[in-house]
């Protein structure tokens, strides 16, 4: 049986408590980093929850900006970073989820495509995203977190404040969910 374990070397932690004191220290260089590293996994993790490129950029930038305002009361625990961006990010989407889910939303679904192969990738994309929003909060995070930005089961389950064994539980139950929602749509 395979275990996750990723014990971080001294070395290394140090190294990253030392990065994370100079984001505290505000340092360009050092959030310029931070920035070019994990944006595109915050943009995403907010896409595979929302379907929405738009939404998912303004998303991916707010969680920078609560990162960048919240870091002087972050605390190193030997955790990675990024596990924290993701609780900011889970909790920006899930805020901007709610307020949409209040507002009238307007479709593009009846939108048609001129090239029927890229409209065969559409549906697909589109059955699957669908597919995705019908499953639970915690089930469609675990699935952008894992699927969506290749962060480990360790690294999923820090950003989840979940266990390994947990997340393993959630990520199967939602993989079985998705599988019985797609081979229904195919019939």
């Amino acid at each position: 049986m395979l275990t996750e374990s990723r014990a971080v070397p001294l070395q290394d932690a140090s190294a990253a408590a030392g990065f994370v004191q100079r984001l505290a220290d505000l340092e360009p260089v050092a959030w310029q980093q931070f920035f070019d590293e994990n944006f595109g996994r915050m943009y995403r993790f907010a896409y595979a929850r929302t379907g929405d490129t738009h939404l998912a950029e303004d998303i991916a930038s707010e969680v920078f900006a609560a990162a960048a305002q919240g870091i002087g009361r972050y605390r190193f625990t030997g955790a990675p970073i990024v596990a924290w961006l993701f609780r900011i990010a889970r909790n920006v989407t899930a805020d901007h989820l709610e307020h949409r889910r209040k507002r009238p939303q307007t479709s593009i679904d009846d939108v048609e495509l001129e090239s029927p192969a890229f409209a065969g990738f559409v549906d697909d994309a589109t059955d699957l995203r669908r597919s995705v929003a019908l499953l639970s909060r915690e089930q469609q995070e675990v699935i952008a977190l894992r699927f969506f930005n290749d962060c480990s089961l360790l690294e999923a389950a820090e950003a989840l404040g979940k266990s390994v064994g947990a997340v393993k539980l959630l990520q199967h139950r939602a993989l079985a969910s998705l599988k019985k929602q797609m081979t229904r749509g195919e019939r």
